[in-house]
């Protein structure tokens, strides 16, 4: 039985090395994106959060939580700039209550490329400590069937080593942002997460650590006319065997723009590749973006589904100390 189990969590870590946070709405969390993308927004300090609750017609919903931080230091060099940020998670998955709690720290330099603020080069790190743990009690073995059905007052004659793990981890990313104009914009980037490639047995065994992951992404906005913007996305990634690449784009209607009022409607569809359509829509109101999205689950898993995939919603909320007037002729020193 010790052999059983033994081989049980191998193949349930080996299948989680690819179960990094997941997220729809990628672009709606920054810091889980890339690091380069710390303090690269139009303010100074920024607040983000979302919620991702998964596969709800089984019987232990996978639930997501992130909250996130992040700010600019203008440095005395004209146009450059230092960020950081804190980014938390916490997941939850499955039968054992399989939990990850993940606290990091950002930090990036956003280096001006041309005079007039149009481009800009950011690099960033994030550095981070993570905790995973099961519950032990809502595992089941062979051990506790009687011949006929699962009797949980049977003992399972396992033991475990320890039921949590802890390591650290480190990611590291590049961004490339270029304004070509007002409301339009090209933003192109990759990150290298897992650097150190952390042990990820519960019996410590050093030969199951967790694969890197490494992403690429693209957004380009664009301008159709005074009240209507496009924002094509894809996403690419891929961590050990495991590969994702999600691509589409949302339509942004914005109201009353020739008064400078940050107000529009978001509605967008995506597509995450052998796996689900994406439906997003979102409101822009001042200094707060608010996003809600569903996921239609077509992947192999609809015998257990039924096609109910996941609900994520999202918060942006963003601080500026000073707001310049609008101008014509001159770009804002960070876009994103």
């Amino acid at each position: 039985m010790r052999k059983t189990a033994l081989l049980f969590f191998t193949l349930f870590i080996t299948c989680c090395r690819a179960q990094d946070v997941h997220l729809s709405q990628f672009n709606n969390s920054p810091l889980n994106l890339n690091p380069a993308l710390t303090g690269l927004f139009n303010g100074d300090y920024r607040f983000v959060a979302n919620q991702r609750n998964q596969w709800s017609s089984i019987p232990v919903p996978y639930a997501t939580y992130c909250i996130a931080a992040d700010m600019r230091i203008p440095l005395k060099k004209a146009g450059d700039n230092l960020a950081a940020g804190i980014q938390i998670n916490s997941d939850k998955a499955g039968d054992t209550r399989y939990k990850t709690l993940q606290a990091s720290v950002c930090l990036s330099y956003i280096k001006k490329l041309t005079s007039d603020s149009t481009m800009f080069l950011s690099a960033g790190i994030q550095v981070g400590i993570t905790n995973k743990a099961f519950v032990p009690d809502y595992a089941t073995f062979d051990s506790q069937y009687d011949g006929n059905a699962y009797n949980a007052s049977l003992p399972s004659h396992e033991t475990f080593n320890s039921a949590q793990i802890t390591y650290p981890d480190i990611g590291s990313g590049l961004n490339w942002l270029w304004k070509i104009r007002d409301r339009t914009a090209l933003d192109l980037g990759a990150s290298y997460w897992h650097l150190d490639k952390p042990e990820q047995s519960f019996f410590s065994n050093e030969n199951v650590r967790l694969d890197p992951k490494v992403i690429v992404h693209a957004k380009f906005s664009v301008k159709i006319n005074a009240n209507f913007d496009l924002i094509p996305t894809v996403l690419y990634s891929q961590q050990g065997k495991a590969h994702e690449f999600d691509f589409g784009g949302s339509a942004r209607y914005l109201l009353a723009p020739e008064e400078g009022k940050n107000t529009a409607f978001h509605l967008g569809v995506f597509y995450r590749l052998a796996d689900a359509p994406i439906a997003y829509a979102g409101l822009d109101f001042g200094n707060i973006n608010f996003g809600m999205s569903y996921d239609v689950n077509t992947s192999a898993l609809t015998a257990a589904t039924n096609n109910r995939g996941a609900y994520e919603l999202s918060l942006i909320y963003i601080i500026q100390k000073f707001v310049p007037k609008k101008s014509n002729k001159s770009f804002c020193p960070v876009y994103l």
